[in-house]
């Protein structure tokens, strides 16, 4: 298959039906720890979103449902491992192999990625993370969780928004 055969966000697509598939049929909840399932289950089931004035938006909880299946579901390491666990043809097809490359230490802590639109919630969506990778690392998760972070801005009105946020 050539790269022009595979919509753009072909990743992304398969990543959400993959993660909205373990979510409906359950074994989303039942492959991460019990610090994640509570956050989970808090944040997105009805039984707890129907009381509250503010909750997160589709999107968002996409985004949100997809790094954490990534992270504690598939338990991938690096963006080769996403291709390989989710689409191998893709790697080939979009001529990417050499992302297989970046197995070196350089590389070997997680990112985290999502691709949103301005205005989206892009601060909500590092917020719950954060609150994901501190509240499983306070309780004894600390080998595959940090409760240490670096947060960059990229200019000073983002800066203000994400301390704005931060200070509640």
């Amino acid at each position: 298959m050539s790269s022009n055969e595979y919509p753009p966000l072909q990743l992304a697509a398969e990543l959400s039906q993959r993660v909205n598939d373990a979510w409906t049929d359950g074994s989303f909840l039942d492959s991460v720890t019990p610090i994640t399932r509570n956050l989970l289950t808090y944040w997105f089931s009805p039984a707890y979103r129907d009381y509250r004035a503010v909750n997160f938006h589709e999107g968002q909880e996409q985004a949100i449902k997809n790094i954490i299946y990534l992270h504690e579901v598939l338990k991938v390491k690096q963006v080769p491992d996403i291709y390989e666990q989710i689409d191998q043809q893709l790697l080939v097809a979009k001529g990417m192999l050499s992302l297989a490359r970046l197995h070196d230490e350089i590389y070997a802590h997680p990112k985290y990625a999502v691709k949103m639109a301005t205005g989206t919630g892009k601060t909500w969506v590092l917020e719950a993370i954060l609150i994901w990778q501190y509240l499983n690392a306070k309780h004894g998760m600390s080998g595959k969780f940090t409760a240490n972070f670096l947060v960059v801005a990229p200019g000073l009105i983002v800066y203000e928004r994400l301390l704005d946020a931060f200070q509640g």
